[in-house]
């Protein structure tokens, strides 16, 4: 059983910072200042993983008790101040229309005279090998897109505080977060990008794509833009916000008059997204056309997610991609029709770092090889590898 910690508003909001700490292992200490980062081209966006080593004082405090107290001087305690170093990863993103604008943060922040290769990952390591290649002067060293997306997944999940998280939305806590465990499988992660793949994780090198689909994260994006004329996706999710989605769905009681009792639904559930502007002789606000769609879509991949965890009796599913960005609207919906249609037997989980698991795990597969080919003395080095 998972064990959870509950952490109030702004506990919340510091632990959502999305650079974390590496653990203390000896392969990260080895890297000193070495410019070291890995890529994740999918089919909107581009995310960059990059390292670097974060130089700052600590106060150590040392306690005398009351039997050594003449020895120590009358002093009952002392402050001593220590530099520390400390590996950090840090994370950004950039939409794929803007690859080049990507590709010159790489070159102007990321990149030295000793960088020769650039791990990547995704479909887009194929798509965009040629402009990076040209752009970077790198040759692109190119690692499976789902074993990189469970290389992240894994680690931080286990090595990453306050990482997975169950999201209620009416409880004094709106975020519980999970603490960090070694038995961390069986579990089924619902990566959720541009389509939707769903991966029954058993063990470290012991998984398998079971299902997906092809509603996403691009499917939300394309029909929004096509419904309010917006083209950014945070956009999308701020007018989803605002809305109203029962001016714009079918609820059971616009059917019933009320509720469905014999069949266990209320009044206020949603029996057809979209359904009454088919009927209804007025404009929609954009508002209430992105939340309906936000609520359609997250509703679809939740139902689904939970049918595939009854299937292979697995009471763990983690939702990673850049779908839903920390949204209440998604998180809430997605958890609750997980409890809806498995009764409780199945935990809905987030991850802070959600859309950067293919590139949290194409930087340690980077670290792997460069921790086996680097020979002492050589100064040649990957871009993360």
């Amino acid at each position: 059983m998972a064990e959870f910690v509950r952490l109030d508003s702004s506990t919340s909001r510091h632990t959502m910072d999305k650079s974390i700490t590496l653990p203390p292992d000896e392969i990260f200490r080895n890297l000193e200042n070495a410019k070291r980062f890995a890529i994740d081209i999918g089919g909107s966006l581009t995310k960059l993983a990059y390292y670097s080593t974060v130089q700052h004082k600590v106060a150590k405090v040392r306690s005398f008790d009351k039997a050594t107290k003449e020895a120590a001087s009358d002093k009952l305690y002392e402050i001593s101040v220590q530099e520390e170093v400390t590996a950090r990863l840090h994370f950004i993103k950039f939409e794929n229309a803007y690859i080049e604008t990507c590709l010159d943060f790489i070159k102007d922040h990321l990149v030295n005279t000793e960088t020769k290769v650039i791990k990547a990952t995704g479909g887009g390591a194929h798509k965009f090998k040629e402009l990076i290649e040209r752009k970077l002067g790198l040759k692109v060293d190119k690692e499976d897109e789902m074993t990189c997306l469970i290389k992240g997944c894994n680690f931080v999940l286990r090595n990453i505080p306050h990482e997975a998280f169950v999201y209620a939305k009416h409880a004094d806590s709106e975020f519980r977060f999970q603490t960090t465990q070694p038995d961390i499988f069986p579990y089924l992660l619902v990566n959720i990008g541009s389509g939707v793949s769903i991966v029954k994780v058993e063990s470290e090198d012991k998984f398998e794509r079971i299902g997906g689909s092809s509603i996403g994260g691009g499917t939300f994006w394309g029909l929004g833009a096509l419904l309010t004329k917006t083209k950014r996706f945070d956009e999308l999710l701020q007018l989803a916000s605002k809305g109203q989605h029962t001016s714009v769905d079918m609820l059971v009681k616009d059917i019933y008059g009320g509720s469905y009792g014999s069949l266990g639904l209320t009044g206020d559930l949603i029996a057809s997204s979209f359904g009454k502007s088919a009927t209804a002789d007025k404009e929609f606000s954009k508002e209430d056309m992105a939340k309906s769609l936000l609520h359609m879509i997250s509703n679809d991949i939740g139902q689904l997610a939970c049918l595939y965890a009854k299937l292979h009796n697995l009471s763990r599913v983690y939702f990673g991609g850049f779908f839903i960005r920390g949204h209440p609207v998604t998180m809430h919906t997605i958890t609750y029709s997980i409890n809806f249609f498995t009764k409780g037997e199945v935990q809905a989980l987030f991850l802070r770092h959600e859309g950067y698991l293919g590139a949290i795990g194409a930087f340690l597969k980077g670290y792997i090889t460069y921790s086996r080919w680097r020979l002492p003395g050589s100064r040649a080095m990957y871009g993360c590898g």
